[in-house]
This record gives C-alpha cells, sequence and structure tokens, in this order.
C-alpha cells in the first residue's frame, strides 16, 4: 500500500486523529469515553453560559429602552389612538352584565338600589323615578319592598300602615315589561290603589293598548264597580340617567317632564273582537 500523498496533510492529519484516538480506546476505552464526554459537555455548558448572557443584555436594553423618554411618548401616543381607555364612572357606560349599588336621593331621601347582572339599568333606574315622581303623593313609599303578596314584587310600594294588607295598599308601581293578566291581577286585589306603569323607549299606546282590548275581553258584562282606584301609563327616554345628576346621585325628574295617559273603564268597548295578550 502506497503512503499517503503530502498533497492532501488535512486528510492525512485527520487520519491521524482518529487512529491514535481509536488505539487509546482500545487501551484505556472507559477513561477516554469519559474524558470526550466532559470535554463535550464543558463546550455545551459554555454555549449555555453565553446564550444566557445574551439574554441577560437583550432585557437589560430593553429595560433601558423602556425608561426612555421617547419610548414612553410612543406609549402616550397610542393611549391618545385609542388602544388605552380609562374605566368609566359614567352611567351610560354600566355594561348589563355588571352588577352595581346605586345611591339616589330625592327630596332629601336617599334610596340604595342594586343593580342585578344582567338587569338592565333603565330598570333600575325607572323604579327610583316612579318613587321620586309620587314620594310626595304618597308618603312612606318603598322601592322593591316584599309585602308577602304571593305571586308579586312591586317595583314601588306605598301604604297606609306598616301591615300592607289589601285595604292598606294605596300605591303600585311597576317599571318596564308587564303581564296583561298581572296588571289586572293586581287591580283585583288592590282596587283601591293608585298603580302605575312606567317604561322606557316606547310610545305608550304601544303597550296600553293591549291592556285595554285584554279588559274589553276580560270584564265583558262585569260590573266593574269595584274598581276605586287609578291606573297611570308614562313612557321615559332611552337615557333614563339623563335625569339623575350622576355627581351627587340626585334625582331630577318631575311628573311634568313626562306625558301621561289615565285608564279609564267607562270608555272600554265591548263590541270590540281583537285582542291582543301580548306584553304590556
Amino acid at each position: 500500500m502506497k503512503p499517503l500523498s503530502v498533497q492532501a496533510p488535512l486528510f492525512r492529519s485527520g487520519l491521524l486523529v482518529v487512529v491514535s484516538v481509536l488505539s487509546f480506546c482500545s487501551k484505556n476505552g472507559l477513561f477516554v469515553v469519559e474524558s470526550f464526554t466532559l470535554k463535550r459537555d464543558a463546550a455545551r455548558c459554555k454555549v449555555d453560559r453565553e446564550q444566557s448572557l445574551q439574554a441577560f443584555e437583550a432585557t437589560w436594553i430593553n429595560a433601558r429602552r423602556k425608561s426612555t423618554s421617547l419610548f414612553q411618548q410612543r406609549q402616550q401616543a397610542r393611549r391618545w389612538n385609542g388602544n388605552y381607555k380609562h374605566k368609566s364612572k359614567k352611567l351610560s357606560d354600566v355594561p348589563k352584565s355588571k352588577k352595581l349599588m346605586l345611591n339616589l336621593t330625592a327630596n332629601g331621601v336617599t334610596k340604595t338600589l342594586e343593580k342585578k347582572r344582567m338587569e338592565t339599568l333603565q330598570h333600575v333606574l325607572t323604579k327610583a323615578m316612579i318613587w321620586k315622581m309620587f314620594m310626595s303623593d304618597y308618603p312612606n313609599l318603598e322601592i322593591e319592598l316584599d309585602i308577602g303578596d304571593p305571586d308579586y314584587l312591586p317595583d314601588v310600594i306605598g301604604a297606609t300602615s306598616k301591615c300592607y294588607d289589601n285595604a292598606s295598599i294605596v300605591f303600585w308601581g311597576e317599571s318596564g315589561r308587564m303581564k296583561v293578566h298581572k296588571a289586572l291581577d293586581l287591580m283585583r286585589r288592590y282596587p283601591n290603589a293608585h298603580i302605575v306603569h312606567c317604561r322606557w323607549a316606547i310610545d305608550i299606546e304601544s303597550f296600553m293598548g293591549p291592556f285595554v282590548e285584554y279588559l274589553e275581553t276580560e270584564l265583558f258584562d262585569e260590573d266593574t264597580s269595584w274598581w276605586k282606584g287609578k291606573f297611570s301609563f308614562a313612557s321615559l327616554p332611552l337615557e333614563v340617567w339623563d335625569f339623575i345628576n350622576e355627581d351627587t346621585g340626585t334625582i331630577l325628574i318631575e311628573k311634568s317632564d313626562l306625558s301621561w295617559r289615565e285608564l279609564d273603564l267607562s270608555q272600554l268597548d265591548f263590541n270590540r273582537t281583537s285582542l291582543d295578550e301580548d306584553n304590556i
């Protein structure tokens, strides 16, 4: 076999290294393998140290960059452009999913109202509007007081005594939708009461009309002299919170701010045949 040519020094050098390693392995194999492994692990540790150092330097540089005035100006600019929004304290921005406690004041009296989750703010505020508008006419009005009625919880209630029996109830306020059969039930149970049904963002006729038609069917050929009370209807704008001073919680609404309709049983048309039992 001819000796290797001098023109290939790298190849010959590499071959000699391999041969020497193999020869050494045959004599002291375990030691050589361990030595080789240690050398390789040492190389890996060196690489890891270099990578950790680079990561630390990058973090330090990034932290220094964020502390510069230029970065702060850019961040503030993004907020100004709408990417950042402060928490709103306006009632108009309260979401339906939010639970909220409201302290509202009228004529020097303060009530705490709870807005439950998934309850509209309009529903809560309309109760307060009814309470405020009629508190001078009916003393001791209460909001959402359980009077022991087996079926209904009044949004606003007023009575001549604390026993709250059928004879003592003089006021019943309803906020929002109400079934036509519930409205008639209230009339029969509390025949001396002033019942007020108030809704928002809807024309009065659209919820008073179906109730009138329902009465024309249910009270057909019935003596209605048992009804000694009063039934009033009113509608608020969608933005019910416009009647509240949000800085003080003061309710500013007056009855004269709204349009009202009154139920007159003597005007019922018992010859009408159409009937709509939708919500009122």
